[in-house]
């Protein structure tokens, strides 16, 4: 089995290995795009994999910092550092201005992608006067432990793209490139990440470099916003980070059932997937139809925007519209969000839901309180007492019960009629306030992409 892992190594290695010809273009933009921020009298700083030479083979991307000082507020940090970064993006062939923790120019110069970032030029991670300054500092601390390493990152990184668990933004929720070189530095190999997280268990800390750390259990796996938090990695920068803060309990858990599987039955599959087979309308049909369930969809338009914005958002509605069908007794197996280009400045957001059945009984039971609580029993009474419901009121195992006319029979009709009793988020509200669209059954196949459909039926995605 050990020559069948090596010779998978191999052959993935050959597929994602930079060439020489691609590393040379790359470190030869990466100079002009220096000259060119040298030019505006500041300094810059190449990071992320174009630097530590651990990107895969056509992801052309480069992070270039420019380092200003720390004499400027952080308004000046704004405005001076999207100022130099556009003069640089004017010689590139197109850019947008992005923003996460402060704006940022990204470009395009050729095939590259360039993040064009502004941050402090401070000397040390405590003088740190913005989140990004951090980002230098990561840079300092692997490039010297990953050499050698390289190729166990490239193979790590891929074996987590085929697992649909790389990228630490909202949309993904899952490992991070930086987190990828961490564990390859802290377990020595790609092969020792995957036999150790054959046996991880949520709750787990990890401090790079450190068998066995000295922080107190019980102390890091709870976020500040009370969020469980499956994997604590921390920031060798900044101990009270967690470098996989992102990574979602199932992410974590994808991770160690795929690193399980493979170790057991290696496979080249396992870092390229076999090309799914298009689904059709009448496939997708027949795949409604077999599973015996009721699918229901919320679709709107948005205007393009940053996924971290859009996705906490989404994922917000989607919990609040979840619990909106509890309460009202229609049970959820599964749900998935999607966004859909319709133009260069529009999309279009699903909301996909399954459940058990979409229609309920007109008849809804209703228990009230117990017989011994005389007060709360009087008043049960007299409330349903001649109010047109189903049945007099009756006792069933020593409680107050009575049949009575369900508010909403149909689950569709429930959406159309309260979601915007639902916490949607203030965009999110917003462009639902400019209409929305809640469809069942087969006309789903007709409205909305067929692979998002398909992807939710073989892999059940983003489940609830």
């Amino acid at each position: 089995m050990q020559d069948d892992i090596l010779t998978i190594f191999n052959n993935v290695l050959t597929a994602v290995r930079p060439t020489q010809e691609e590393r040379d273009e790359l470190a030869e933009l990466s100079r002009r795009v220096c000259g060119y921020i040298s030019e505006e009298g500041v300094s810059c700083e190449v990071v992320g994999s174009a630097a530590r030479k651990t990107w895969i083979s056509g992801a052309h991307d480069l992070d270039m910092f420019i380092m200003l000082s720390t004499d400027l507020t952080r308004e000046e940090l704004e405005t001076e550092g999207l100022r130099i970064a556009k003069r640089v993006a004017d010689r590139a062939d197109s850019y947008e201005t992005r923003y996460a923790e402060h704006p940022y120019i990204h470009a395009r110069f050729e095939e590259c992608r360039v993040d064009l970032v502004p941050c402090y030029h401070v000397s040390s991670p405590k003088e740190m006067k913005s989140a990004v300054d951090r980002t230098p500092f990561h840079n300092r601390y692997v490039l010297p432990r990953i050499s050698g390493l390289e190729d166990d990152v490239l193979l790590f990184k891929q074996f987590m793209k085929c697992a649909n668990v790389y990228g630490s933004e909202l949309r993904v929720r899952g490992f991070s490139g930086f987190l990828c070189e961490l564990l390859i530095i802290h377990y020595g190999s790609f092969v020792a990440v995957l036999n150790a997280a054959c046996n991880w268990k949520d709750g787990l800390l990890i401090e790079p470099g450190v068998t066995m750390s000295q922080r107190a259990r019980g102390t890091w796996h709870i976020a500040s916003g009370g969020v469980w938090e499956p994997l604590f990695v921390i920031d060798p920068t900044d101990p009270n980070r967690n470098v996989a803060a992102a990574l979602s309990l199932d992410q974590f858990y994808t991770f160690v059932d795929t690193a399980r599987t493979f170790l057991a039955e290696p496979s080249i599959e396992h870092f390229f997937a076999k090309p799914r087979v298009p689904a059709c309308r009448s496939e997708i049909v027949a795949a409604m139809n077999t599973r015996g369930t009721d699918l229901i969809a919320i679709s709107f338009e948005i205007p393009d925007m940053v996924e971290d914005i859009a996705y906490p958002q989404l994922y917000k509605m989607r919990q609040s519209v979840i619990s909106l069908l509890d309460e009202h007794d229609f049970t959820v197996l599964g749900s998935a969000i999607g966004i859909q280009p319709t133009t260069n400045t529009r999309d279009n957001v699903v909301l996909l839901i399954e459940l058990m059945s979409g229609g309920l009984p007109a008849l809804k039971r209703h228990v009230g309180p117990p017989a011994y609580m005389r007060a709360h029993a009087e008043r049960f009474k007299s409330k349903f007492t001649n109010n047109n419901a189903f049945s007099n009121v009756y006792i069933e195992n020593g409680q107050y019960m009575v049949d009575i006319h369900r508010r909403y029979v149909s689950a569709k009709h429930l959406l159309e009629s309260e979601l915007s009793s639902c916490a949607l988020g203030k965009q999110m509200r917003e462009h639902i306030g400019m209409g929305y669209t809640v469809s069942e059954g087969e006309e789903i196949a007709d409205m909305f992409d067929i692979e998002f459909l398909n992807e939710y039926f073989t892999n059940k995605i983003n489940v609830k």
